[in-house]
């Protein structure tokens, strides 16, 4: 993905953004009404029920949206907050869920931690934003990744992830053994790329569907 590709993602999402905040006072509007009529058919049980429901659910999704963008929201700040030398502090579960929040805000959606014993060798699963599944391995290592981890992920990507585009973002790089057993089965994220992606000049280049 280019830096043009990035910023017109971005743009796109703010633009989203305002849209939903201007449906807003709609939705209010609405729920609010929906009340005033519930209140004067009150004699009436099986209308009462119905338009209670509607309203409890339309309630419910903008509770929902709105904690959606307050969550969205506090998870760029602490992106923006966070230096290149921020993750050498990082234990590697920190850094799982640092990866995962710089692909919420890139728009990334269905993110999701894996990690543990039973990751089926991946850390991160998430939904790249053009629709395909994708698994992220994540190292928060203080030297290169070498070429056997390497291998070990592509082997779960022609196992139990077969389809999935693959991703592996590493503190301090790849050797270059590591890069060249890569090859174009998997995207890399290397320390350089990971701060551009961090400080949102470049986001990691996808393959193309």
């Amino acid at each position: 993905m280019s830096v043009r590709q990035g910023r017109r993602g971005r743009g796109g999402r703010r633009r989203w953004g305002r849209r939903l905040r201007g449906a807003l006072p709609l939705t209010v509007l609405v729920l609010l009404l929906g009340l005033g009529w519930l209140f004067d058919n009150a004699e009436r049980p099986g209308v009462l029920l119905s338009v209670g429901l509607a309203v409890a659910v339309a309630a419910a999704g903008l509770g929902w949206w709105a904690w959606s963008r307050v969550r969205l929201a506090r998870e760029r700040w602490i992106v923006s907050r966070t230096g290149i030398a921020g993750i050498d502090t990082m234990s590697g579960t920190q850094f799982e869920h640092h990866v995962a929040r710089l692909l919420r805000t890139h728009g990334y959606t269905k993110v999701t931690v894996v990690g543990g014993a039973s990751d089926g060798g991946v850390d991160l699963r998430a939904q790249t934003p053009d629709g395909r599944p994708l698994a992220v391995q994540c190292k928060r290592w203080r030297k290169p990744v070498p070429p056997n981890e390497v291998r070990a992920f592509l082997g779960a990507l022609a196992g139990g992830h077969r389809g999935y585009v693959g991703m592996f973002v590493a503190s301090n790089g790849f050797s270059r053994e590591a890069v060249r057993e890569a090859g174009d089965g998997m995207v890399l994220v290397d320390r350089h790329g990971l701060g551009l992606w961090m400080a949102g000049e470049r986001a990691p280049e996808l393959p193309p569907p």
